[in-house]
């Protein structure tokens, strides 16, 4: 995460271009699992390919299934 002095987060113009390629990765992950039909999730979930890292703050568990990402796991990352 990117702060400044106080701690605050600055504008999202400022993030390196590979926290965003990671945010999108999360962003579709979370849709792809939400959407139907749910046998696509269940795959990835079984027998997908995993992909762990640290994004704001948050630890994302991804897997891939058919080169696509399912995010199947977020929580707060620990100092």
């Amino acid at each position: 995460m990117i702060t400044d002095k106080d701690s605050s987060i600055r504008s999202l113009a400022t993030l390196p271009s590979s926290d965003m390629s990671i945010g999108a990765v999360v962003l579709v992950g979370d849709y792809n699992w939400r959407k139907g039909p749910h046998w696509p999730s269940l795959c990835a979930l079984v027998v997908g390919r995993r992909q762990r890292f640290t994004h704001l703050g948050m630890r994302c568990t991804v897997a891939w299934w058919r080169d696509q990402p399912f995010l199947i796991g977020m929580r707060e990352a620990r100092p």
